[in-house]
């Protein structure tokens, strides 16, 4: 694909929407200060939280949280106005979003994760933000790091299952029900198509479930899977945490691993997020825009 033919996926949403002065009373550094101040902790330059793209004396005209901000999400929110974009996942497909660092002379080198500089995609995505005056800001860590768990609060109140919060992190005593009865409940609730996926005895009997919203770690599944009837997680090493779940129903324990896959399982956290800047930034409209589940499936 030339970096011509994607661009023009972006239909007219080319056309510069840059929101003109004095349209927004407080510029995108302000609101992001206000926000830092709210959230507290230490802000390093070097850390995963930060400006990624746009201009950030930009005035703002609206703040639109997503868990990745794809072109689809960018292009909903430049059509609702809404020119500051609070992401919780890389937005340039690497851990810190910019292209992939040229390999160490004789070897792969070790730098973040990216993609090359020239790249299609990458040059046409950073251009629609720029055409469209707007500004990507990743808010992760200091997200994650509040006391309220949003994330894993959000997700349990996406499914309907906040008032069965137990004792533990991320537990909860929901209605028993199959398996598959509950694996239906979660891909209702989520909206999900193709992403979902599901390991185990579809036929056992689920009581005590527990969240994991983003990347589940082999420690912490190895911990807790006794423990409970269904892991519920965004996303697992295959090696390692699926096919310990297929070796332990193999052996007859009765328990289910599902993934909804790591981005969908962070959008309720980040739904939570625009809630809580309609409270803590005044005067600036705050609305969640759903990445969604990028898969389809075949059956």
């Amino acid at each position: 694909m030339s970096r011509r033919s994607f661009a023009l996926l972006s239909g007219g949403f080319l056309a510069a929407q840059i929101p003109l002065p004095g349209a927004g009373k407080l510029s995108a550094a302000e609101v992001i200060g206000q926000i830092k101040e709210k959230l507290g902790g230490e802000w390093p330059e070097g850390g995963l939280d930060g400006f990624k793209a746009g201009k950030p004396e930009i005035p703002v005209t609206g703040i639109a949280t997503t868990a990745m901000a794809t072109l689809d999400v960018l292009q909903k929110a430049a059509k609702a106005k809404l020119n500051l974009i609070l992401t919780h996942e890389p937005t340039f497909y690497g851990r810190q979003d910019g292209p992939a660092p040229p390999p160490a002379p004789g070897g792969r080198g070790r730098g973040p994760a990216g993609v090359p500089p020239n790249d299609p995609v990458y040059q046409a995505k950073r251009e629609f933000i720029e055409k469209e005056g707007l500004v990507v800001f990743r808010l992760r860590d200091h997200w994650v790091a509040r006391p309220e768990k949003h994330l894993t609060l959000g997700l349990a109140e996406a499914l309907g299952w906040q008032k069965y919060a137990v004792p533990g992190d991320g537990i909860y005593d929901i209605p028993a029900a199959t398996a598959e009865d509950v694996v239906a409940t979660i891909r209702k609730k989520l909206n999900l198509r193709g992403g979902l996926r599901a390991v185990g005895d579809r036929k056992a009997r689920v009581k005590r479930v527990m969240l994991q919203p983003g990347l589940m770690a082999v420690a912490t599944m190895w911990k807790n899977y006794h423990d409970v009837d269904m892991l519920l997680t965004g996303e697992v090493r295959e090696w390692e945490c699926v096919h310990y779940a297929a070796d332990m129903l193999a052996t007859g324990e009765k328990r289910n691993l599902v993934t909804v896959g790591r981005v969908a399982s962070e959008e309720p956290g980040m739904q939570a997020c625009a809630k809580w800047l309609t409270s803590a930034i005044q005067g600036v409209p705050a609305k969640w825009i759903d990445a969604g589940d990028p898969y389809w499936r075949a059956v």
